[in-house]
């Protein structure tokens, strides 16, 4: 059984599987819930229709290990959820998910437990749909695009099929430090009508892109200013402490840099703190349209992952199975 109540549990909390998420979730669907998220966390905690989020808890756990909860209330769409997620970048090694996280999702009117959901594969899909709102966002051209993808890994993944479904004809090259993974990766997505090219460098990948995406387990910068073409963007989703780091400094102060959170970038991005850069915007500013998007600039947008993302994701997935067993 794919999904259904939880033996033994109060109620009628649901167990929502990745299964059901992968059956369910469309990209059009969830880019506009995390585009909506965004927006409201930008309004501030006390806006009617914004969000209450606190900075994340940090536990970290061994050598490399990171174990983070994340809770947040969506006012408008009274959405009330937490997620729990592991970070254990030497999983790779051992042919495990370097991510694993559960949501907790529970009623904004009344606080009962409604589901508890997988949260690896919407960890995956919402943080590639919020690069592809920003995308839309800050980017003038929007068709033959060149897009990179560094790093093959889940993040890597998901970030290709987000960009190959909202910019159709676009060309993806695909780079990460083991060029079986990237061949692996071009497999998978070519089995899914995504045509890809590995290439051997970074420098590479990047050579004359309009999109580069770094979705790396990068300790050290691995994208250099000087392969980085004028009016660039960059969406990076790696890096998300402040010890490590995905982009060069000099690449960082050049740019204008948006983030999903200004508290979340100065207080967890390597890539921001260490060069010292300032964040133009939030992302949900410039929806919002109180922050200009400066389109014909190189631009970064800094993403650490907001729980509102999770939390609306999780309820639209909720919503989802609900009028899927009505039928």
């Amino acid at each position: 059984m794919s999904s259904g109540e939880l033996p033994h549990s109060p109620g009628s909390i649901r167990w929502i599987r990745d299964d059901d998420v992968r059956r369910l979730l469309t990209w059009d669907d969830l880019i506009k819930e995390v585009r909506q998220s965004l927006a409201a966390f930008s309004r501030g905690p006390d806006h009617p229709e914004g969000v209450v989020q606190p900075l994340r808890s940090r536990i970290p756990v061994a050598d490399d290990g990171l174990m983070l909860v994340m809770p947040s209330l969506a006012k408008e769409q009274r959405t009330l959820a937490t997620k729990i997620i592991t970070v254990f970048g030497g999983n790779a090694s051992k042919g495990l998910s370097t991510h694993h996280a559960l949501i907790l999702l529970m009623d904004a009117c009344t606080g009962v437990p409604l589901a508890i959901l997988d949260g690896e594969l919407i960890t995956e899909m919402r943080t590639a749909a919020a690069s592809a709102v920003a995308t839309l966002e800050l980017i003038e051209k929007k068709s033959k695009l060149i897009i990179a993808i560094l790093g093959a890994g889940t993040q890597g993944r998901s970030h290709a099929r987000v960009m190959h479904h909202i910019f159709k004809d676009c060309k993806i090259r695909i780079w990460s430090r083991k060029r079986e993974t990237s061949q692996a990766l071009a497999t998978t997505l070519a089995s899914e009508g995504i045509v890809t090219e590995v290439v051997m460098s970074v420098a590479e990948a990047v050579k004359d892109a309009d999109i580069i995406n770094t979705c790396t387990m990068a300790s050290q910068p691995i994208l250099k200013a000087e392969w980085v073409k004028p009016g660039a963007h960059i969406n990076s989703v790696g890096a998300p402490s402040p010890d490590k780091q995905e982009l060069e400094e000099e690449l960082v102060r050049k740019a204008t840099i948006y983030a999903d959170s200004k508290v979340a970038a100065y207080s967890e991005s390597g890539d921001v703190i260490k060069a010292g850069a300032s964040v133009f915007a939030e992302i949900g500013e410039v929806i919002l349209q109180t922050q200009k998007a400066k389109k014909n600039s190189t631009t970064i947008f800094k993403s650490l992952g907001l729980a509102v993302e999770d939390a609306v994701s999780a309820h639209l997935m909720y919503n989802l199975l609900m009028q899927e067993n009505k039928k």
